[in-house]
């Protein structure tokens, strides 16, 4: 049970990525882009990865 709550409460932490992370910065050098687009790229990204992890512990909660 504490093992979703600390999945839970990780994935939800991911869903939106601030330009002070320094995961931002690295992934917009990465990419090689503005700042601009970099935060539309990882925003949508990291929502997305977000919202799958959600529904991943919601599918573990279930079973377990």
């Amino acid at each position: 049970m504490m093992v979703l709550i600390a999945l839970a409460a990780g994935t939800g932490a991911l869903f939106a990525v601030h330009v002070t992370s320094n995961t931002f910065w690295l992934l917009q050098s990465l990419l090689g882009q503005s700042v601009r687009g970099a935060l539309k790229t990882v925003s949508v990204g990291v929502s997305v990865a977000s919202v799958v992890g959600l529904g991943m512990t919601l599918a573990l909660s279930t079973v377990l």
